[in-house]
């Protein structure tokens, strides 16, 4: 009897684990499913990208008559990310939001795949609305041009007056087009879509300002989301000066274990991209020995953080355990991404070594600093002459 409970109470548990996570079911259909080429799309691929750009297949299926079915298993804790839907030739895929419940992906032409829509499920609801909004603004600029084309003949277009006339009626369209889909993002400020549309779409055209009120404006139960994360980088990145907080990155660190800038907080952080076989970095990790040597006794205090950007992960190690930098206080990272890294991009890292100062509250001391010149500030800085509080530009 005291068997049969236990079981009983064992199935109660897995059963309550399964409906914790949920499923992600996808049915899609393809009207027309013939390739440029003729032949026919025979399986589709779920995908997602990694936050170094690597594509990862989590699922697969068999089309059949035009219809598919993807599922994939969500668990509780798991953020609603973008996945693609590839298997229609290179460069050509379905973009969609995956979350638990069941989601409808019509495709008209597997020619076309990116013309497809996602429904059924909040995030790919709320993705397809938005979508549609610009579309209509497309397409109201060429109906309107289309209209005056009729009424005065198709070389009026390419008059000075014609061109000067749709020159204008696109811009008017494209602005008043902006307008409403910021208008839904912000009325959607909770939604996973809202802060990866605004960095991938809007950021580029909004001032420093701007983007900053942008940003506020997405609901704080996002803020622990890579999306809202990635366009507060993003924000970070295109407003680093001295005196302004620095974006945080990802650090892959020499014992295998990952952390993130944001962990050092409290601490006055050096941070240093370097490359191997650059001889300028040679020379500057050389020199870092010595500004080590300042700072060992305060490790409370500083502490010193070394980015490579190779793309040979295997010789980093070996060069830095060679090296004898591997100490304790002095983090090394690589992602292996090269001059690609996420974190040289984010800190606009064109040329190394480049060395900044962050201080313990995440703002930039100096975004790019001399060794020997950090070697006097950090001494200034131990002597308590917090000179950057007068240096914010």
């Amino acid at each position: 009897m005291k068997h049969r409970i236990l079981l009983a109470v064992l199935f109660i548990a897995v059963s309550l684990a399964a409906s914790a996570q949920g499923i992600c079911t996808i049915n899609g259909t393809i009207t027309d499913n013939r390739l440029s080429d003729g032949k026919k799309v025979k399986k589709v691929y779920l995908t997602r990208t990694n936050e170094l750009g690597q594509e990862i297949e989590v699922a697969q299926a068999k089309v059949r008559k035009g219809k598919y079915t993807l599922t994939y298993p969500f668990a509780q804790d798991e953020h609603v990310l973008l996945y693609a839907i590839k298997g229609f030739g290179e460069g050509k895929d379905i973009g969609l939001f995956v979350e638990p419940g069941t989601v409808s992906v019509a495709t008209a032409s597997a020619m076309r795949p990116e013309q497809s829509t996602a429904t059924g499920t909040p995030t790919n609801d709320a993705y397809t609305a938005y979508k549609a909004i610009l579309r209509d603004g497309a397409d109201g600029a060429e109906k309107k041009i289309a209209a005056l084309a009729a009424h005065h003949g198709e070389q009026w277009l390419d008059s000075p007056e014609g061109k000067s006339t749709a020159k204008r009626i696109t811009a008017q369209e494209a602005i008043k087009t902006e307008s409403q889909a910021l208008r839904f993002l912000i009325d959607h400020n909770a939604s996973p879509m809202t802060p990866l549309v605004i960095e991938r779409t809007l950021l580029p055209k909004l001032s420093e300002a701007y983007a900053g009120q942008v940003l506020n404006a997405v609901s704080t139960t996002l803020h622990a989301h890579p999306y809202y994360q990635s366009l507060r980088n993003s924000v970070l990145a295109s407003s680093m000066k001295v005196g302004n907080e620095v974006p945080d990155i990802t650090l892959h660190l020499l014992d295998g274990d990952t952390k993130h800038l944001t962990d050092y907080r409290g601490r006055y952080v050096i941070l240093n991209f370097w490359k191997n076989n650059c001889e300028k970095s040679a020379e500057m990790l050389a020199e870092l020995n010595n500004l080590y040597e300042v700072i060992k006794p305060h490790q409370d205090q500083y502490i010193i953080i070394s980015v490579s950007l190779d793309s040979d992960v295997a010789a980093w190690k070996s060069i830095v355990n060679g090296a004898g930098t591997n100490r304790e206080g002095w983090l090394h990272a690589c992602d292996g991404m090269g001059t690609d890294s996420p974190a040289a991009k984010l800190y606009k890292v064109v040329a190394t070594p480049k060395t900044i100062l962050i201080e313990p509250e995440g703002l930039a001391v100096s975004l790019d600093m001399e060794t020997d010149e950090m070697v006097m500030r950090i001494e200034q800085i131990l002597s308590g002459d917090l000179y950057y509080l007068d240096q914010k530009e």
